[in-house]
C-alpha cells in the first residue's frame, strides 16, 4: 500500500528534525542528503494533494459525458475540417 499524504508530511518532518539534530562530527553532505529526502517526501506529499484534487474535481463535473463513437465522429470532422486548410 503506498503511503499516505499525511505520512510523506510525517516523514519529511522528520528527516529536516534529524538532518537538523546531527552532532557536530557529521559531514555536510549528510545534512545534504537528509534535506534532499525531506524534500523528495514534500513533493510526493504535495503530489498526491494535487492528484486528489483533479480526481475529486473530474467526479464533480457534472457536465454531459460524450461516448467514445461520439469522440471519434467529433474529431473525424475537426480531422475533416482541417485537411481542408491549405499549408
Amino acid at each position: 500500500m503506498a503511503p499516505t499524504t499525511s505520512i510523506h508530511y510525517e516523514n519529511a518532518n522528520f528527516l529536516r528534525e534529524l538532518a537538523e539534530s546531527l552532532p557536530q562530527g557529521h559531514s555536510a553532505r549528510q545534512v545534504v542528503l537528509l534535506q534532499r529526502l525531506a524534500d523528495e517526501e514534500l513533493a510526493q506529499a504535495q503530489h498526491g494533494e494535487w492528484i486528489r484534487r483533479k480526481v475529486a474535481a473530474a467526479r464533480a463535473d457534472r457536465r454531459p459525458r460524450m461516448t467514445t463513437q461520439e469522440v471519434r465522429a467529433s474529431l473525424q470532422a475537426r480531422f475533416d475540417r482541417l485537411g481542408d486548410v491549405p499549408r
